[in-house]
């Protein structure tokens, strides 16, 4: 089956579903992994909402490119290359604090690109967005409470919490290297990366947090399907079932 993405709206939409669905399985990954009980509920249930809001754009983009396939024909029949993701997002859970930090680098970045999808021209996209809105605003509290908690706790929370940053780091540059698409169907790229600086520099600071210089990295960008070694781990458990069992009914 042809799973390539021909519209361009498309092609800038699929970056945004992609990205959602494998955050969305790495918390997923977290379920009865959580520190205690009600911590578990919560990333579970940010979990299923990033699911859910993967399954909307799926819909949406296969809707565009006239239905020649699923949305799960795009979840679990495309192979690494042909994913679209930032790499932030597919790090490992290495440890709670990782967990948190990824999230929220994730969540202010992802705010503010739905705010601006608000202006879309497409009725549909802009409908999503109205609701996945309300969605990161609880995901968004939720992580910054925690980066002030681990932050400001004890010597060891906050050197765990400082690792995170100072790694996850290395995975946001790529995401401002705005290109033709980005530019096309946001309606202020550059504001995106304003925002995200001031929201980041404000908060690792009111945490006893520091912005460290990173050191970029050299890998290729995520808009031309390259990612990091932990991507095709995850995909080889989240498709195996479908890939082993193409002709079962779900």
């Amino acid at each position: 089956m042809d799973l390539t993405i021909h519209n361009n709206e498309a092609k800038f939409l699929i970056r945004l579903a992609d990205t959602s669905l494998i955050l969305g399985q790495r918390l997923a990954e977290m379920c009865s992994n959580g520190p205690f009980l009600e911590e578990d509920i919560a990333l579970s249930n940010i979990s299923l909402d990033l699911f859910g809001r993967a399954e909307e754009m799926y819909k949406i983009i296969c809707n565009i490119e006239g239905n020649a396939y699923t949305p799960d024909d795009l979840v679990f029949r495309r192979n690494e290359r042909e994913y679209f993701n930032i790499k932030l997002v597919e790090q490992p859970n290495t440890d709670f604090a990782w967990v948190i930090a990824r999230q929220f680098l994730h969540d202010v970045y992802s705010q503010e690109v739905y705010k601006q999808l608000l202006n879309s021209e497409n009725s549909e996209v802009v409908g999503l967005a109205q609701k996945v809105l309300k969605e990161i605003r609880y995901s968004y509290m939720h992580a910054k409470d925690w980066m002030e908690r681990l932050g400001l706790g004890t010597d060891e929370s906050n050197s765990r919490m400082q690792t995170a940053i100072d790694h996850l780091l290395k995975y946001v540059e790529e995401i401002f290297a705005f290109d033709d698409l980005d530019n096309t169907y946001l309606t202020d790229s550059e504001g995106l990366k304003t925002v995200w600086n001031n929201d980041v520099d404000a908060t690792l600071a009111a945490c006893n947090l520091k912005r460290k210089e990173i050191m970029p990295l050299t890998m290729r960008d995520f808009r031309d399907g390259f990612h990091s070694e932990h991507i095709g781990h995850l995909l080889s458990i989240m498709q195996y079932l479908p890939r082993a069992y193409p002709d079962a009914k779900w």
